[in-house]
């Protein structure tokens, strides 16, 4: 599943992440995340080398990562779930989380895919209204996910 380069601007690729690509994903996670709520080099090496998710990467021209989304495929339930989602700081703002978000959609439905699910902050205002304007109802309020004090929701999008 990788979204057509079509829509995309000269100056930005996307392509699938790699084992490679380590140390620019975890650089640009302790950018955008505090911590308690960041992956951590660990994770993400599992992610990237031995899990069945996949992870698309956004590059400039010159090949930064500006961006990423993370996906596992759970067969069993026909569900995509959104690991994480992050855009650099300097192009935030501009729509890019919602470019990949249609993608991941666009090709979900056409793998048969039945939802999508994730899991937002309740502190991320700007999250939680791209969700909304997606169609991602909220189907869990989670109590202390993301630390004490820090909640969180679940959201599923029906394909």
């Amino acid at each position: 599943m990788m979204p057509s380069q079509a829509a995309l601007p000269r100056y930005l690729s996307l392509r699938d992440a790699t084992p490679d690509d380590l140390a620019a994903i975890v650089r640009l996670e302790r950018y955008m995340f505090s911590p308690e709520i960041a992956f951590g080099l660990e994770r993400w090496r599992y992610l990237l080398a031995r899990s069945s998710g996949r992870t698309w990467l956004l590059l400039d021209a010159s090949g930064e990562l500006l961006g990423y989304l993370c996906m596992l495929e759970h067969k069993g339930w026909r569900r995509v779930v959104v690991q994480t989602l992050a855009i650099h700081w300097r192009i935030r703002g501009v729509g890019w989380a919602r470019w990949l978000l249609e993608q991941l959609i666009r090709e979900a439905r056409s793998q048969g895919w039945r939802s999508i699910r994730l899991e937002v902050s309740d502190r991320n205002p700007e999250g939680l209204a791209l969700y909304d304007k997606l169609g991602f109802a909220c189907v869990t309020v989670l109590p202390d996910y993301y630390g004490e004090g820090h909640h969180g929701q679940r959201r599923v999008l029906t394909l």
